[in-house]
Formats: structure tokens, C-alpha cells, sequence
């Protein structure tokens, strides 16, 4: 991954990393609509499974809302609260208790301020639980860390796709003016550096996955020489061991067949950044002029939170897959509304219709309303094919065949993102099917 280069000026950097985490929000929604789908068992589920996961589900929202209730009373004045409004308490609720489980079975170095400021309090709780109430947290924790969202927020916020089309092609407004979109991201499962995992000494995390190659790294140490005994092991046959067990910061669990050295060092590099950033505990990106109270020292100032600033969009990037080219926002939101929209309606809403009947009624739909939003399919879509100005490129027969099977792979995407419950893009798919 090529680093981002602290030579840039702060306002550009200041753009570059809004830019990425937009592209985050946008990801962390999508993958909310796409998880939302698999984990309702109504839609998934046949016959006696279906009317168990339904049970399950029912029987842990009630049962989360008795550790609520046991939590924090109820006040008079919570009686006039409106559903929604209690259904949030219970969402934030669920987060930091499942935030709190988390910290206590898994080091895995995820920190998130909101709830790490109450966990004491949330730990506190726990301790009062009863056997089966911790069965419940636990359960909880389960389907939180195997979708990566809290299991009450995700089980409760079906989003209609006619009111994403609406507002991401039709109206082309921003994620905040749906219903719901998640307030509460949490690590998914599996989700780490592919081919790499890694440990901190103080906090040791379990090595599930095959690896050949392990790097006990000290933050001190040379990089340069750490990437030359890299390279020099790298081609060795059998496990290989860099570095000293006995005295170590962190500890690189390699597959070498899953990553590259390149995407080794990358991952080294960042990893001592966030070590170094979070060593005297939390900090928030600072200001160059908050940096510059003494005058000596502002060139100097200036230049660390442009060094610290650049750190954290690589580590933004390396973490969410950033790293690669993908579609832009834009573009993504209108095709993955219009994959989902046909989703539902072909699983949902009319499931006896065929595909290409309500592609084609689609397609007519944002002629009418939206024409714009069919640029993205045919580029030329809008424009006229002669100088009469009569008929448009998107008129002939060929350019609705085009849109048609695009927007069918838009629907063949949706359908892999549901049933994976993943953010993929087209390539990922491509991908993916080239190594099976």
C-alpha cells in the first residue's frame, strides 16, 4: 500500500481523511442493509428453523430489555417515552454491555470512546448477573461480533428498499435521511489484515488461523532491519521465527501465501503508529495551531500533526480496505440501491415476477424520474444520437439490453453481500470466482 505523504498540506489531508470516512459510513451502511437481511429468519429460514430463529430472536429482545429494565430503572417520566426513543436506550444499552463482555473474553486491541468511558460501570454490572443472564450477554455478544452491529438494532431496522431508492437515486440525499443506518459499529468477526494476525504481549489474542511465519517485534527495533531478516526468511521452507520471544511488543502471526512482504511491513508500520498513538492513552487529532503554543516549536508542531494526520488516514485505509479503487460514493449508493431494490422485489414484495419484467419496469421508472441515474449503467444514456434531437442513445434496443444486464449483476451483487453478509464490490465477486 503506498503511504500517504505528510508533504501534502494539512487542508488537503484534513480532506483526504473526510473523504475516507465517508467511504466508511458508506460501507458501514451498506453491509447494515446487507446483514439486516440475512439476519432476519423470517426471510431465510424454512418451516420449524424459521419459527426457531424467530423464537431466539423474540426471546433475546425480551430478555435484553429485562437486563435494561434491572440496569436503570425506569423514571416516571420514561413511561411517556416514544417507542423509538426506548428502542434506541436499548440499542446503546446492548452495545456497551456486549462492549464490556468483549473486553473480558477477546484482547483484541478495539477501543471505542463512547462505551469505553462507561465499561467500568457496565462491568460492574455484569458482575451481578446470574449464570443465565450471563448466558444472555453472551449470546448477545455472539451475534454482535459475528455481524458486526449490535443483534437488537440490526433485528429491529428492516429498511425498505423503496426508501433508499428514493433517497440515494431518485432524490440523491445523504445516509442520514433514512429511517435507520447504524449508530453502533462493532468488529466483525474475522475481520483483520488478510494472511496476518497479530497479538500485543500485554493483551494476547488467540491464533485461530494457519501461519508459517512469526515476528516478535519490539518498537524500538530497526524497520530496516527487520525487512531485511523478512526477506531473508521469506522463501524458507517450514516455520520461520524473527525476533525475540522473551522481549517483544507485538507479535505478527503470518501466513505467507495469504499476503505479500509489502503488505507485511505496511501492517508493521501502522500497527507501532497506533501503538505510539495510543501509549499515553486516548488522544483526538489536534490542530496544528493547538500544537504551536510556543513559536520555537511550531514548524516542529506542524510537522508532527501532519505526520500523525497522514498515519491515520493509512490506518483508516488499510483497516476498512481502502486500498484498493472501487467505485465512488455516488455511483456505489445508486447501483446498490437499485441491486437491493430488485432484491426485495423479487423475494419479497412480487416473488412470482421475473427478474427481467421488474428490471425493465425499473428502468422505465427512472427514465421518468431520474434519467441521470442511468449514466452510471450506459454513459451516454441521456444524450441524443443525431442532430434531429428526436432520440437518445438510451431510446435503442441495445442500451436497454446493456442497462438490463448491468442492473442485473447489481442484483446477482446484492444477493452475495445478503447471503455472505459482506461489503463486496464487483471485483471481490470476480475475484472470488476465478479462485473457485
Amino acid at each position: 500500500m503506498e503511504r500517504t505523504s505528510p508533504s501534502m498540506s494539512y487542508v488537503d489531508l484534513q480532506n483526504t481523511l473526510d473523504e475516507g470516512f465517508a467511504e466508511q459510513r458508506h460501507r458501514d451502511l451498506w453491509l447494515f442493509l446487507y446483514s439486516s437481511r440475512h439476519a432476519h429468519p423470517e426471510l431465510w429460514q424454512p418451516g420449524s428453523a424459521k419459527d426457531r430463529g424467530m423464537q431466539e430472536r423474540d426471546y433475546l429482545i425480551d430478555e435484553a430489555a429485562l437486563l435494561l429494565e434491572k440496569h436503570s430503572p425506569p423514571g416516571p417520566w420514561e413511561l411517556f417515552f416514544k417507542k423509538r426513543e426506548l428502542a434506541a436506550k436499548l440499542h446503546e444499552f446492548c452495545f456497551c454491555i456486549t462492549y464490556a463482555f468483549h473486553k473480558r473474553v477477546l484482547a483484541d486491541g478495539f477501543i471505542d470512546i463512547r462505551a469505553e468511558s462507561q465499561r467500568g460501570l457496565h462491568n460492574d454490572f455484569i458482575n451481578t448477573l446470574t449464570r443465565d443472564e450471563i448466558d444472555v450477554v453472551s449470546r448477545l455478544h455472539d451475534l454482535t461480533y459475528k455481524y458486526g452491529f449490535v443483534i437488537t438494532e440490526l433485528w429491529t431496522s428492516l429498511t425498505s428498499s423503496a426508501d433508499i431508492l428514493e433517497a440515494f437515486v431518485i432524490k440523491n440525499l445523504g445516509y442520514q435521511y433514512l429511517a435507520h443506518h447504524p449508530y453502533f459499529v462493532f468488529p466483525k468477526r474475522g475481520n483483520h489484515p488478510q494472511g496476518i494476525q497479530i497479538s500485543i504481549k500485554e493483551y494476547h489474542t488467540a491464533i485461530i488461523e494457519p501461519w508459517d511465519l512469526l515476528l516478535f517485534f519490539n518498537e524500538n527495533e530497526s524497520l530496516s532491519k527487520i525487512k531485511y531478516e523478512i526477506s531473508n526468511s521469506w522463501q524458507l521452507p517450514g516455520n520461520q521465527v524473527i525476533g525475540d520471544h522473551n522481549n517483544h511488543k507485538i507479535a505478527f502471526y503470518v501466513d505467507r501465501k495469504q499476503c505479500s512482504i509489502g503488505n507485511l511491513l505496511d501492517t508493521i508500520k501502522l500497527q507501532i503508529d497506533h501503538l505510539n498513538d495510543y501509549k499515553d492513552g486516548l488522544s483526538l487529532i489536534a490542530e496544528p495551531e493547538d500544537l504551536g503554543g510556543f513559536k520555537k516549536n511550531r514548524a516542529k508542531a506542524k510537522k508532527e500533526a501532519k505526520r500523525n494526520l497522514s498515519s491515520t488516514i493509512d490506518r483508516l485505509r488499510l483497516s476498512e480496505g481502502l486500498i484498493h479503487k472501487r467505485w465512488s460514493v455516488e455511483q456505489s449508493n445508486v447501483r446498490r440501491s437499485v441491486g437491493l431494490y430488485l432484491w426485495d422485489q423479487k423475494n419479497i414484495a412480487t416473488p412470482s415476477r421475473s427478474r427481467k419484467s421488474i428490471t425493465r419496469d425499473l428502468i422505465d421508472k427512472l427514465k421518468r424520474q431520474k434519467p441521470e441515474a442511468l449514466e452510471f449503467y450506459l454513459k451516454n444514456f441521456n444524450k441524443y444520437d443525431s442532430p434531429a434531437k428526436t432520440t437518445k442513445f438510451g431510446d435503442s434496443l441495445g442500451a436497454l439490453e446493456t442497462v438490463t444486464r448491468e442492473m442485473e449483476a447489481d442484483f446477482e451483487l446484492t444477493d452475495i453481500c445478503i447471503r455472505n453478509f459482506e461489503f463486496l464490490a464487483p471485483q471481490d465477486v470476480k475475484s472470488r470466482r476465478r479462485k473457485s
